[in-house]
C-alpha cells in the first residue's frame, strides 16, 4: 500500500473526524446562510430608515467573522489534516479526480474572506454617509454568492462519496459532481444554512438595546427560522428518495437496514429533534415576545442545540449510509481501493510499513497483528474509547471466535469491509485481539 497505518490510541479515526467535521460544517453552514441573513438585513434597516437596526447587523457581522472565519477557517484546516491522516487513499481518489471542484472552492472561500473582511471594515464608512448603502450592500451579494457557491463545490464532492451514479472515471467529471443526489442534498444544507444563521441572528437581536426594535428583529428572525425548516424537512424527503434502495412507505435504504446498534441511535435521534427542532422554531415564533430576557436566551441557545444534535445525527446517518465504503463502490471504508483488496488476497496486506514478521511465533503475529488491526480496522473502530469500541465486540470469543468473525466479514457481515490478506494474516489478527481482550 502506499501509505503507512495510522494509530490513534483511545479514539478512532472516524470519530475522531466526526468530532471536527460536525463542527466545522455547523459553523460553515452558518456562514453560508449569514451572508443573506446579512444583507437583506441591512437592506431592510436602510429601508425603514433604522439607524438601531444597522448597529445591530454591524454588531453581527464582527460576531460573525470571528465565528466564521476564524474558528470555520481553523477546523477546516483541521479537517483536512485529520482526514489525510485516517483516510489517505480517499482523500487522494477525491483531489486527484475532482481537482477543478476543490480548486473552485478554494477560490470561492478566498473571494468569501475578502468580501466579509471589505463588508465589515466598511460597514462605519456606510453608516456615517460616506459610502452609498448599495454600494455596501453589493460587498454582501458579493459575500453571499462566494459562500454560496462554495457550498455548491464541496456539495458536490461529498454527494458523490455517497451516489457515484454513473461515473466512469476523471473524464466524467459533471456526471460525478451533479450525481444522483446533489440537488437534494445542494438544498437541504442551504436551507439548514438559512436556518442556522436566522438563529444566530436572534441570539446577537437579543441585545438590542431598543425594545420595539428588538422585538420587530427578534420576529424578523424567528420567521427567517421557521421559513428555512420548512424548505428543509421537505429537501430532507426529496434527499432519502435520491437514495439508493429507498423503497415504498419511506423504508431506510438496504445500507441503513443492515446496520447495527452503532447506527440505530442516530437515525432515531434525527427522527426525533427534527419535529421537536420544528416546534422549537415555532414556539420561538409565538411566545419569545412574551418571556424575560433570561429565558429568551435560554430557549434560543436550546434551539441551537437542537439543531446541533440534527445537523450531527444528519451527518453521521449520511456517513453512514456509504457502509462498508467510504466512497461507495470505490474504496472501502478502511481506505483500501476495491483493487487494492484483490491484490492484498493474492500477495498479502503486510506491506513494506508492516516491517518483517515471523507468523508461525507468537511475538511475529502479535507484531503484524497490531499493523493489520491498525490497516484493516482502525479507521472505524478503536482499542478502547467512547464509541465503536472493538473490546466488546471480541472479548472472550477466543482466537477461533475472532478468526470466524473476520472471516465472515463482507459476507455475512454486509456492513463491514472484508478482511483483506492471507488466511495466516488473518489468524495473526485473531490472536493479536484474543491476546489483548482475552475472556475474563
Amino acid at each position: 500500500m502506499n501509505f503507512p497505518a495510522l494509530e490513534i490510541p483511545y479514539i478512532n479515526g472516524g470519530l475522531l473526524i466526526a468530532i471536527i467535521a460536525v463542527l466545522h460544517i455547523f459553523v460553515a453552514q452558518i456562514a453560508v446562510g449569514g451572508g443573506f441573513l446579512l444583507t437583506f438585513a441591512e437592506a431592510k434597516g436602510h429601508r425603514e430608515n433604522n439607524p438601531e437596526i444597522l448597529q445591530w447587523v454591524q454588531k453581527h457581522t464582527k460576531f460573525f467573522l470571528l465565528v466564521t472565519m476564524v474558528f470555520g477557517g481553523l477546523s477546516g484546516v483541521g479537517i483536512w489534516m485529520v482526514t489525510a491522516l485516517v483516510s489517505p487513499t480517499a482523500v487522494s481518489f477525491l483531489v486527484s479526480n475532482f481537482m477543478y471542484a476543490w480548486a473552485s472552492e478554494w477560490a470561492f472561500f478566498l473571494g468569501e474572506i475578502v468580501a466579509l473582511l471589505l463588508y465589515a471594515a466598511t460597514f462605519s464608512l456606510c453608516l456615517q454617509g460616506r459610502m452609498r448603502p448599495k454600494d455596501h450592500m453589493t460587498l454582501g451579494w458579493m459575500y453571499a454568492a462566494f459562500a454560496f457557491l462554495s457550498l455548491v463545490a464541496i456539495n458536490g464532492v461529498v454527494s458523490f462519496m455517497l451516489t457515484p451514479g454513473e461515473w466512469a472515471g476523471p473524464e466524467d467529471f459533471w456526471t460525478g459532481i451533479l450525481n444522483p443526489t446533489f440537488w437534494p442534498a445542494l438544498v437541504y444544507r442551504f436551507a439548514n444554512s438559512l436556518m442556522l444563521a436566522g438563529l444566530f441572528g436572534m441570539v446577537t437581536a437579543l441585545g438590542i438595546k431598543g425594545a420595539p426594535t428588538r422585538e420587530r428583529m427578534l420576529r424578523w428572525s424567528a420567521v427567517w427560522v421557521v421559513g428555512s425548516f420548512l424548505v428543509l424537512a421537505a429537501s430532507a424527503v426529496w434527499y432519502a428518495a435520491a437514495l439508493p434502495g429507498f423503497g415504498p412507505g419511506f423504508s431506510l435504504p438496504p445500507a441503513l437496514q443492515r446496520g447495527n446498534a452503532d447506527i440505530r441511535p442516530f437515525v432515531e435521534l434525527f427522527m426525533v429533534v427534527t419535529p421537536l427542532l420544528l416546534l422549537a422554531a415555532v414556539v420561538l415564533l409565538l411566545v419569545l415576545h412574551r418571556l424575560p430576557a433570561p429565558a429568551r436566551m435560554a430557549l434560543v441557545l436550546v434551539v441551537l442545540g437542537l439543531s446541533l444534535a440534527q445537523l450531527g445525527a444528519f451527518e453521521w446517518v449520511r456517513e453512514t449510509a456509504r457502509r462498508p465504503y467510504v466512497i461507495y463502490g470505490k474504496i472501502y471504508s478502511n481506505d483500501i481501493p476495491l483493487e487494492e483488496g484483490e491484490r492484498m488476497n493474492r500477495q498479502g496486506a503486510l506491506s513494506p510499513w508492516a516491517g518483517n514478521h515471523d507468523l508461525a511465533t507468537a511475538e511475529g503475529s502479535m507484531q503484524a497483528g497490531r499493523f493489520l488491526f491498525a490497516q484493516q480496522c482502525g479507521s472505524c473502530h478503536g482499542l478502547g474509547g467512547p464509541m465503536l469500541n472493538i473490546a466488546p465486540r471480541v472479548a472472550g470469543r477466543g482466537m477461533a471466535g475472532i478468526d470466524a468473525l473476520l472471516a465472515g466479514q463482507g459476507r455475512l457481515n454486509l456492513y463491514m469491509p472484508p478482511f483483506f490478506g492471507t488466511p495466516e494474516e488473518r489468524r495473526a489478527l485473531a490472536f493479536y485481539l484474543s491476546q489483548m481482550f482475552p475472556a475474563h
